[in-house]
């Protein structure tokens, strides 16, 4: 039966493979082509991108290689970016990667942020089509979760994934909204620093993965799509400020939807876009298209990146960094509206705020608001919840309907605060003290999610919330210490 599963898995492949191949074989020799071919039978090495919000990158890396037994290769334009090539444990089934301390991503899809200048010191950035998360998590470590994220998605089904990989990422500036990524230039106008469009494609990549199979597409859809990315790479341009960087995407290597696209919008723009060269700066020089099939695109388009499977050992990719040198013209429109008294936060007074930071100060040992200084965000409180709200959102967007934003900070029970989940695995690396260390030999137990009984400790029990610890000094969340268990407080979606 698996012997037959994998022929039908080959069959279903090699048509639409075929059919790409086709298409491609005026830029693609024969012996090219027998290249991609072969890749077929490989598996894509696994992607990890390291959390620089949760863990130092380079140790991490050499911690998890020994504990799980990982070959890893570093990914050269992606600073904290590795290939896996071989694993005794499955990086996706680690307590590591439930704690948001490294997220799972093809290392093409590590190529498009890797590209911003990101030298502002708080940029106001836009990702217009956000989820699940991956890219707007490697936005937050490209501005150090100092820079202020729009995360949209014009799908509401796919909110909650975005919501889960960035509440799990840990960061604070940033909000997430579900509207049509075409309708941001004409509500806010030359108002982003930065832009990401990872527009939607037919992922026409030459190289399938378990979660994108190769799949038979037609010109029908190709150019249904290129009209829709038309339309969000215009928007995205009218949203971005003169002289911001744009960067547009596709995981497809359809022509149609990528360097005809930006052609498209040049010459209905011409002199305000300027493609900057981006061939050397992963590493590969692997141009984008000028001609394909008898049509001439602009000739700064051999600035792109055109990521071919068989000379990278990635998937297929495309994608472009852009600048504005001029407005584009906008019809504006008036955005969505609430008053922001209507989500019940109110932002916290003086006393309440003393409070709080003095608590975590006179529990953990850190002072969280000398920490928070550089990344703009404040304390809100909508009843007992305690929250982090980003400055960006509330001086630029505050009347902008969102569906989540920052960061939960814990709950006041009886003016004790209750930290939350993110907050401990974000900050607990600061910590001084409310720890709790427990035995290697309940690990397993623990992060199923089940209580200790009777821990040894030399703690007197009090009620009060530690983070949990084991041996090798891994955040394990947080725990609760009673008179006769450390409760279990990790989160369902952890456990």
């Amino acid at each position: 039966l698996i012997g037959l599963e994998n022929d039908l898995m080959m069959e279903t492949t090699s048509q639409p493979l075929h059919d790409s191949l086709e298409r491609f074989s005026p830029l693609l020799t024969q012996d090219e082509i027998q290249q991609i071919h072969a890749l077929q039978e490989q598996p894509l090495p696994t992607g990890i991108r390291l959390n620089g919000l949760k863990v130092d990158p380079q140790k991490a890396i050499q911690d998890l290689s020994a504990r799980y037994g990982w070959q890893v290769k570093p990914i050269p334009f992606c600073e904290n970016g590795w290939t896996i090539h071989k694993a005794d444990t499955s990086p996706g089934m680690t307590i590591e990667h439930r704690m948001g301390q490294y997220y799972l991503q093809d290392a093409a899809s590590m190529v498009p942020v890797s590209l911003y200048e990101t030298n502002r010191p708080h940029p106001i950035i836009l990702d217009m089509a956000a989820s699940p998360g991956g890219k707007t998590t490697h936005l937050v470590d490209r501005t150090s979760d100092k820079g202020f994220i729009l995360a949209n998605d014009a799908s509401k089904g796919r909110i909650s994934a975005l919501r889960s990989v960035l509440a799990a990422w840990g960061g604070m500036n940033f909000a997430i909204t579900n509207y049509p990524g075409e309708a941001f230039g004409t509500w806010y106008p030359e108002s982003f620093d930065l832009v990401l469009l990872d527009a939607p494609c037919s992922m026409e990549n030459l190289r399938p993965t378990e979660n994108r199979p190769l799949r038979e597409t037609t010109m029908d859809e190709r150019l249904r799509l290129q009209e829709r990315q038309i339309g969000l790479l215009t928007s995205g341009l009218q949203a971005l400020k003169g002289g911001g960087q744009m960067v547009y995407a596709t995981c497809s290597l359809a022509p149609e939807e990528d360097e005809a696209v930006i052609d498209a919008v040049m010459k209905k723009f011409p002199d305000s876009i300027e493609i900057l060269d981006v061939v050397n700066k992963v590493g590969f020089k692997l141009p984008g298209l000028t001609q394909f099939k008898g049509e001439t695109f602009h000739p700064d388009l051999q600035h792109a990146l055109r990521l071919w499977p068989h000379l990278t050992g990635m998937s297929g990719f495309f994608c472009a960094l852009l600048t504005k040198n001029k407005s584009i013209p906008v019809n504006p429109q008036s955005p969505p509206r609430r008053d922001f008294s209507l989500t019940d936060l109110e932002k916290a007074d003086q006393a309440l705020g003393d409070q709080v930071f003095t608590q975590i100060d006179t529990n953990y040992g850190l002072d969280l608001q000398a920490v928070l200084g550089p990344y703009q965000v404040e304390l809100y409180q909508r009843h007992e919840q305690l929250f982090l709200i980003p400055l960006g959102y509330t001086d630029q967007f505050i009347s902008l309907p969102y569906e989540y934003i920052g960061m939960p900070l814990g709950r006041l029970i009886d003016k004790d605060l209750e930290p939350s989940h993110e907050f401990i695995s974000r900050f607990g690396r600061r910590f001084t003290q409310g720890m709790i260390q427990i035995d290697d030999k309940f690990i397993d137990q623990w992060i199923a999610g089940r209580d200790i009984r009777h821990p040894d400790t030399p703690l007197t029990p009090q009620g009060q919330y530690l983070l949990v610890l084991d041996s090798a000094g891994r955040n394990l969340g947080l725990g609760k210490l009673l008179p006769t268990r450390l409760r279990n407080m990790l989160p369902r979606q952890v456990i």
